[in-house]
């Protein structure tokens, strides 16, 4: 659609829903879907408890169109964010390849914009998965849902060195806290 209505669900990203009492405005923006990129008009409204100088606003859900509103100027559709997901899980593509072939097919599909940057993209893809509720299906016959110790066989989402905090690191790191499994036997070569 052209204009994205605010709707019930609305919140700024601070957290606080929108306040009735504020106008509504509208704001230009940018939908990113599968196979091309178009400008849109969005509604917000002020929010009221973040800095006027900062210009947050609270902004629609979109979930009920198969939308993503990133920050009410970036909205990716759920399609284009699966897409990445479904490449992910089947062959690991980093992020610059992904955002390279999109920008490709946005090229031959004559999309009115082209595809965003590979920083905004990666930004924007774990912003959505920290909404979603990732689950899945396994349960262990012995220990239930949740088993004392899970081995899985390499990362899937890297991450940049420049993102790394005292508590990110990847899952071969050990420390002196770590639990020791003597029951655990590494594979024969």
């Amino acid at each position: 659609p052209a204009l994205l209505v605010l709707d019930d669900a609305a919140r700024c990203r601070c957290g606080v829903e929108a306040c009735d009492s504020s106008p509504v405005e509208e704001m230009d923006c940018t939908v990113y879907d599968h196979d091309g990129a178009f400008p849109a008009k969005i509604q917000v409204r002020r929010c009221t408890r973040c800095p006027r100088k900062s210009r947050m606003a609270a902004g629609p859900d979109l979930g009920g169109l198969g939308l993503f509103n990133h920050n009410n100027s970036t909205v990716l559709s759920h399609a284009l964010l699966n897409k990445y997901d479904t490449q992910l899980s089947a062959g690991e593509t980093p992020f610059n390849a992904f955002c390279t072939a999109v920008d490709r097919e946005y090229a031959m599909y004559g999309s009115q914009l082209p595809f965003m940057s590979a920083d905004r993209f990666r930004t924007a893809w774990f912003a959505f998965m920290g909404v979603q509720e990732c689950q899945d299906g396994y349960t262990c016959e012995l220990c239930g849902a949740v088993p004392e110790v899970v081995l899985v066989d390499g990362v899937t989402v890297g991450y940049p060195k420049r993102r790394k905090t005292r508590s990110l690191r990847p899952p071969t790191h050990t420390c002196k806290a770590s639990p020791v499994r003597r029951d655990v036997k590494p594979a024969k070569k």
